[in-house]
């Protein structure tokens, strides 16, 4: 996942936040101004530790916006996936063993 994160943040105009659930409230935290290194360190931390928290990248390839959220360190969504993401993201994955499902 973080591997998947990097690239994007890499490649892309990104907008980083999280959203969290405390005690029954949602609480939204943007990450887009960090540094790589600092947002990589928090998201390994949080994504892997806390099951009430959804780390969100809005990404954009020229003019078409596409998200990734990543939920519990184990599961990663993408929705509305340019064709040149999409490529650029299967590559990736399927260099480190994983796939894309579509559902």
């Amino acid at each position: 996942m973080l591997l998947l994160l990097l690239m994007l943040v890499s490649q892309y105009e990104t907008h980083i936040f999280w959203i969290m659930i405390w005690l029954k409230k949602l609480i939204l935290t943007c990450l887009t101004e960090l540094p790589v290194a600092d947002l990589l360190e928090i998201s390994k931390k949080l994504i892997v530790t806390d099951h009430y928290l959804w780390v969100n990248v809005l990404f954009r390839d020229k003019k078409h916006y596409s998200l990734l959220r990543i939920e519990s360190g184990i599961d990663a969504d993408l929705y509305k996936l340019s064709k040149k993401s999409k490529k650029l993201v299967n590559k990736l994955l399927k260099r480190n063993g994983l796939f894309l499902v579509k559902y």
